[in-house]
């Protein structure tokens, strides 16, 4: 179990999150306690990136950024792809 050392920041307390929750500035956590455990829920944050990612993807085939398999054949089949 990892910790996290709460600090004072202003009036109210704050912690540093670990960078390997690929967490960013900005997100919002959703939360709930549980006796006297807290539970942070980044499920929606993680559908949201998902979704993020997916719109992104999405604008390659509305701006005409696509490639075709013959044409990855033709252009990359000396690596070795189409094989």
């Amino acid at each position: 179990m990892g910790k996290l050392k709460v600090r004072k920041i202003g009036n109210s307390v704050g912690a540093i999150l670990p960078k390997e929750w690929g967490l960013k500035e900005g997100d919002v956590l959703d939360y709930q306690k549980k006796g006297n455990y807290y539970i942070i829920d980044t499920q929606q944050l993680a559908q949201e990136h998902d979704r993020q990612i997916i719109e992104e993807s999405f604008a390659d085939f509305e701006t005409g950024h696509i490639v075709s398999e013959e044409e990855m054949k033709r252009e990359f089949g000396k690596y070795g792809w189409g094989e």
